[in-house]
């Protein structure tokens, strides 16, 4: 049974809401500031709303419900490891990033390095931001699919087609306009319709134990190497993001991004929970059915009429926030540290985005695996980015010759891995940290130190 009526109706007043936001965003951005980072004046309430909405995405969302219909319980540390980045993000560096004033993790490593870091870290934060809003378009596009009947490729193009639309009117202003709405909508849709309804739809906890198998009551069934393999991905990554970092430039002031990130991440956990949950309601129901659209088929079949329209919409919430955040975040990196080309024109940076969301959907349509795009983005990030980011932050020793070395050689180590073993592979991330690691120790120690006045102002513009 796919939505009708009343479903209907309430899934597109929600987009017909979003689309006003983006109008409204694109009146209220007046300058560069606001478009890329709302005026470095989002409060805490729309900033908690912001911060969690761009984590929790496809990967914390369908990739969860996915893994959760094929492990059960265990499931649950995939996205609890998204939680664990951005409290790790909260406690250790959030403060230092507000204060730094900046709008790229580029702009980090220039200050912290030289330019060249900054550069190469922009061509692989780029990347990265780009795979992670191929990832929600999928997903997005997958949720289109199940609810419309339509062909996927269709869908994820009008899936993302929607999230450009709005990014593209008025950038980060209307982003935190559209991810408090989007934050309101998919809590109540997720943790006061879909999880209760669940629950009752299959008898409990003790109707789940009479239909899944024993082991999907593991909590450690995925095994040792596969929640330590998500640490990697999911923890490391995601403390690092452009898209999550720009969320923390716009904050009003660094207790709020402290406050802000770490509430986030609490949140995060309990959507890990939620979303656990609800892949488990999709096995019990429908065994049979793909995996990967476990979560739609859970609410198609738990939900009652007229209130699937509303956890749909909460759902789609929590794509369309993140495809506009890794939109607006690639199209910054390209265009302020790759091409170079920032005049403070609204108007450049819009062009650029067009670009970015154009290549999106065109990934999006070519992949269509929410957990294959999800793999190459993570492994490449937290390969290549997390080690010389740290260091510039922890280590006075880490130089622009280690930071850059480190950079290049882990990255074509985590290509290369993923050609030999596959996207899937927990190698690929674990070399190119151990190269990544080695390399800026060994560079750094036997080349000259940095500039000690350069550290100097360095360690100002952190306090």
């Amino acid at each position: 049974m796919r939505i009708v009526g009343i479903d209907y109706i309430i899934i597109i007043a929600y987009l017909l809401v979003i689309v006003a936001s983006g109008i409204l965003g694109s009146i209220r951005a007046g300058n560069q500031e606001d478009y890329l980072v709302a005026g470095r004046h989002l409060p805490l309430p729309i900033y908690v709303a912001c911060i969690t909405t761009v984590v929790i995405g496809g990967g914390a969302t369908f990739g969860a419900a996915t893994q959760a219909f094929n492990n059960g319980i265990s499931a649950v540390w995939m996205v609890t490891m998204f939680g664990v980045g951005i409290l790790s993000l909260g406690f250790l560096l959030s403060t230092k990033l507000s204060n730094l004033r900046i709008l790229t993790i580029s702009d980090m490593l220039t200050l912290r390095y030289k330019r060249e870091a900054g550069m190469i870290s922009a061509i692989i934060s780029a990347f990265y931001t780009m795979m992670v809003a191929v990832t929600n378009a999928i997903a997005l596009g997958v949720t289109f699919s199940a609810m419309m009947g339509w062909p996927l490729k269709l869908a994820i193009f009008i899936a993302a087609g929607i999230a450009l639309a709005y990014t593209l009117l008025g950038g980060m202003t209307s982003i935190a306009l559209t991810d408090t709405i989007q934050f309101t909508i998919m809590t109540i849709a997720i943790f006061f319709i879909l999880l209760p309804q669940g629950f009752s739809k299959v008898g409990g906890i003790a109707g789940l134990k009479d239909t899944l198998p024993e082991s999907y009551f593991d909590i450690g069934a995925v095994g040792v190497h596969k929640i330590f393999s998500w640490f990697i991905l999911f923890a490391l990554g995601l403390a690092i993001g452009q898209d999550i970092w720009q969320r923390v430039f716009g904050a009003k002031n660094s207790s709020v991004a402290k406050r802000g990130t770490v509430i986030g991440g609490i949140y995060t956990i309990l959507w890990a929970i939620a979303m656990t949950f609800a892949g488990m309601f999709a096995f019990s129901l429908a065994p049979g059915i793909d995996p990967q659209n476990a979560l739609s088929e859970a609410v198609l079949l738990i939900v009652p009429a007229g209130f699937r329209g509303l956890v749909f919409a909460g759902i789609m919430s929590a794509f369309l926030s993140t495809i506009s955040g890794c939109m607006l975040a690639s199209s910054t990196l390209i265009l302020n540290d790759i091409l170079r080309l920032d005049n403070g024109k609204i108007a450049r940076t819009r062009v650029m985005v067009i670009a970015v969301g154009g290549t999106v959907i065109a990934l999006s349509v070519a992949i269509q695996s929410v957990l294959t795009a999800l793999d190459i983005a993570y492994a490449i990030l937290s390969g290549c980015i997390f080690v010389p980011v740290i260091a510039g932050f922890f280590w006075k020793r880490a130089n622009w010759k280690g930071a850059c070395g480190s950079m290049v050689m882990s990255f074509f180590a985590v290509v290369c891995s993923m050609i030999k073993w596959g996207t899937s592979s927990t190698a690929p991330i674990m070399i190119g940290i151990v190269i990544s690691v080695v390399s800026i120790i060994v560079i750094s120690l036997i080349t000259e130190p940095e500039d000690p006045e350069k550290l100097t102002e360095w360690e100002n513009k952190l306090i």
